[in-house]
Order: C-alpha cells, then structure tokens, then sequence
C-alpha cells in the first residue's frame, strides 16, 4: 500500500483558549480552539500540530474504518478577518488525533509533524475535499 504527505489548507490560528504545555518536547495541546480567519472549503485544516476535519469526513473516515485515529470536541472561533471573509456557515468541526504511527496506520503524523495518509484514506479525503492540499506521494 502506497503513502502520501498530505499538507492541508491553513485557514486560521490557535485561538486564545488553546492550552499548549511547553514542557515537553515536542509541545503539546490539551485544548485546541482554532481560530479561523479564511476558509477556502476544504474538509480537513492544520494549525501545526494539530489537524481538524469537518464533522462528514469524521464520521466518513470512521465508516471506511480507516486505522491510526480518533476523534475530540475543539472550540471554533472567528478572528475578525474571518468575521468579514467567512460568509457561508461553517461546518461542525472534529479535532483529528493520532493513536497510531505513520507509515504504518491509514492516518498518522511522521517525525516532522506531517500527516501522512493511506492510498484508501487519501481518497476518503479526496471525496470530502481536499482541493488546496498539497499531496506528495511517500517515495519507498
């Protein structure tokens, strides 16, 4: 089975009510808010390290029974160029966490904090909209 590093559309920010413990290294996020300031309508969104899809690919990706994730509530908030830039409703929100490892599982983060998915998992993506991704097949 092939791989691929998926680099999805940046709409936004962490948000004021993100808790990030510096700790440890690398750091991490107990509470995600992200704050967007653009949506260009894609299902799936980054905010390094933390990805969020839409509440349809979420329950797609558990449908397809695709490996390596789970699922946790996030806060969503406009900055206020989103406020003016944001005209439609946005969707529900999921925040996408890693239980497996890359390479290995359909979804998982490699080293360098990049989502990497299965040829199945790219297409459930792919289905749900993933047009201002950047994708680059996982070369062996």
């Amino acid at each position: 089975m092939g791989y691929y590093i998926v680099q999805p559309e940046v709409a936004g920010d962490f948000g004021d009510n993100t808790v990030l413990d510096f700790s440890v290294e690398p750091a991490v996020v107990t509470r995600l808010e992200y704050r967007f300031s653009d949506w260009l309508g894609d299902a799936i969104l980054e905010c390094t390290p933390c990805f969020i899809v839409t509440e349809a690919l979420a329950s797609a990706i558990t449908d397809a029974g695709l490996t390596g994730v789970e699922f946790d509530e996030l806060e969503v908030s406009l900055s206020p160029e989103g406020e003016e830039l944001i005209e439609e409703p946005l969707p529900r929100w999921k925040w996408l966490r890693f239980t497996g490892k890359a390479h290995q599982e359909d979804l998982g983060v490699d080293e360098d904090f990049m989502l990497v998915a299965s040829e199945r998992a790219l297409a459930v993506l792919r289905e749900h909209g993933l047009n201002n991704a950047r994708v680059t097949e996982v070369t062996p």
